[in-house]
């Protein structure tokens, strides 16, 4: 086993950077549903808070995939994406 280094730091709710010795990537999400682009590659993962059930799906390379259109996976992982913003910007203006 190497040493390992990791650090999140968050932005905003919902927006973090992570850090580790690899570099630095950005995540957008909340508990249960995020995505992350870093210089490897892209993650989309979703999962069922509480039960440690989850689906990660993990894309190498370039973050727009060379005009390879999106999977379903990155479909879904964008509308919850916007569902998670639009709920944090709800959240946070007052009303």
């Amino acid at each position: 086993m190497g040493l390992r280094f990791q650090r999140h730091l968050s932005l905003i709710p919902g927006l973090r950077v992570n850090l580790s010795k690899t570099g630095a990537s950005l995540s957008i999400g909340h508990r249960g549903a995020w995505y992350t682009i870093g210089p490897r590659g892209q993650l989309a993962s979703v999962g069922l808070p509480g039960t440690g059930l989850s689906w990660t799906e993990y894309r190498r390379g370039h973050p727009h995939g060379h005009g390879r259109p999106p999977t379903a996976m990155h479909r879904v992982a964008f509308a919850l994406i916007v569902g998670a913003i639009l709920l944090l910007v709800w959240v946070m203006v007052p009303q």
